[in-house]
């Protein structure tokens, strides 16, 4: 646990155990190396190297411009994604048989459920970064069920009668696992991309958005809050997200989320971030620009920025409905006498207690 700046001296009554039987509430993400293949890299957290991350796990990827990540399918997480920079088009098929296809350039999100059958590629003219966030923390990519592990490792002769080619054809497709691949032809433009079939009818809900036009939810002081809840994009019905900007020396405020768990991923800059896990327990953690944060549903929590340039973090949520109870808020959502008594303080200091919520706070203001 890194040792604490001055500034950041917890003030405890009965004294706080830092720490103490709590697993790590940080990763660092940034130093994990990536994997690399023909167009593109990728790279993973889980419960496999980030014991606490239960509820999720999450894939930085990038493609080049022509390269995809070829059709395939989740059996046991929903994908939630943050396009960080470049431009991408997805596919997506339902159960039905519908299909989207839409481009989804930087600032951008989508969503797949659980079992869809989909796909994404990179359009240039630069390399595309995005985030996928999985609503299962012991999910691994090893475990996609992609198109050309399931066709390599069926008979030839099922193959043959499953898509109408000869032997000799069956033998020209590929004899293992592609996952990311940049072979012709190259993607054109979206007006003129269609189905195989054209006929096949299309989703009715949207499963890309644009978070980046969205308005905020928040804005305090130049600290600023994107959201983007199954009220802004309804078609990710159990999972949110959005991204925290904070100033120099900024705080989130102490809060908690009832309902769900809280995946973080920095998108730019350092942060601190404390958790307090009851019975005296309490942790805090610096991460850097990469790196991964968790907070288990309920735990109370804060974030700030200790450098002396802006921040700021992605923020992933397991739940559709975001749901968040700030400590501001509370105290002054009761009677002076329940504050007073439970603070024990005196009247003068008692008046200097909140009387309104505020989601962000700057030392001095």
């Amino acid at each position: 646990m890194p040792a604490l700046s001055q500034s950041s001296q917890w003030h405890s009554l009965s004294g706080v155990v830092w720490g103490k039987d709590l697993p790590a509430f940080s990763y660092p993400f940034h130093q994990t190396p990536l994997t690399l293949y023909d167009g593109g890299t990728t790279k993973q957290v889980g419960t496999y190297n980030f014991p606490v991350s239960k509820g999720m796990a999450g894939v930085y990827m990038t493609l080049e411009p022509g390269a995809i990540r070829e059709l395939h399918w989740h059996a046991n997480a929903a994908e939630w994604a943050y396009v960080i920079s470049g431009r991408t088009r997805i596919t997506l098929t339902s159960p039905d048989g519908n299909v989207q296809i839409a481009d989804v350039d930087q600032g951008g999100l989508w969503y797949f459920p659980r079992g869809w059958g989909h796909s994404i590629e990179g359009l240039g003219p630069e390399t595309a970064k995005f985030i996928l966030v999985f609503n299962d923390g012991t999910f691994s990519e090893g475990a996609t069920f992609s198109i050309t592990d399931w066709v390599s490792h069926m008979p030839i002769s099922w193959v043959q009668d499953a898509l109408g080619l000869t032997a000799s054809q069956v033998q020209g497709l590929p004899n293992k696992q592609v996952y990311i691949s940049r072979r012709p032809p190259a993607p054109g433009p979206l007006a003129t991309t269609q189905p195989r079939n054209p006929n096949i009818p299309r989703l009715e809900v949207t499963h890309v958005h644009d978070l980046a036009a969205q308005p905020f939810f928040a804005v305090e002081d130049k600290n600023t809050i994107l959201l983007a809840s199954n009220k802004e994009f309804p078609a990710s019905f159990n999972m949110a997200g959005g991204i925290i900007h904070l100033e120099p020396g900024a705080i989130r405020q102490p809060h908690w989320h009832p309902n769900a768990d809280e995946w973080q991923y920095i998108l730019d800059g350092e942060m601190e971030l404390t958790v307090f896990a009851s019975e005296g327990k309490a942790s805090i953690s610096t991460l850097k620009t990469g790196d991964v944060g968790y907070i288990p549903k309920g735990y109370g929590h804060a974030l700030r920025n200790p450098s002396h340039k802006p921040m700021d973090v992605l923020l992933v949520f397991d739940a559709g409905e975001y749901e968040s109870i700030e400590l501001t808020g509370w105290i002054a959502s009761n009677p002076d006498s329940v504050v007073g008594n439970t603070f024990q303080v005196p009247a003068n200091l008692l008046s200097q207690l909140p009387r309104q919520k505020k989601l962000f706070a700057r030392p001095g203001k």
